[in-house]
Parts: C-alpha cells; structure tokens; sequence
C-alpha cells in the first residue's frame, strides 16, 4: 500500500524543479532583451535620434525625423 503522501511529495518536488527551471529561462530571456535593447540605441544607432528594438524579430531600427534610416539583424 502507498502512503499518500509519498506521492503528494514527489509531485511537489517535480512542480518546485518545473517552477525554478521556468523562472531560470524567464529571468535570462529578460536580461538578453534589455542587453539587445541597450547595444541597439548605444552601439547602434547612437547617431540618430530615436531607436526600436524589436524583439521578435531580434532587428534594431534607427529613426531620424520619424524615418527609418538603418536597421540591422541581431538575432
């Protein structure tokens, strides 16, 4: 006969292990896009006026007067 709540710990356990694994790629997924976000407007576009980065597309656009003068891969 199983104890119940041998099972019950063990579903934590793996629950706790998904959870950090799930936190750990959230946490460098957001450290890579600000750091994309931060050599797309400083090393970049540092001559024009406003920048974007798009991160879906992992492309950094540089704006002049409200026109795309550059833009470039970053992946």
């Amino acid at each position: 006969m199983v104890n119940g709540w041998k099972v019950t710990a063990i579903i934590f356990i793996i629950l706790c292990v998904l959870e950090s694994a799930f936190i750990l790629w959230a946490w460098n997924m957001g450290s890579k896009s600000i750091e994309n976000e931060y050599e797309c407007g400083i090393n970049i576009c540092s001559d024009a006026e406003a920048y974007q980065y798009d991160d879906y597309e992992g492309i950094c656009y540089c704006y002049v007067d409200g026109e795309i003068v550059s833009q470039e891969y970053m992946g």
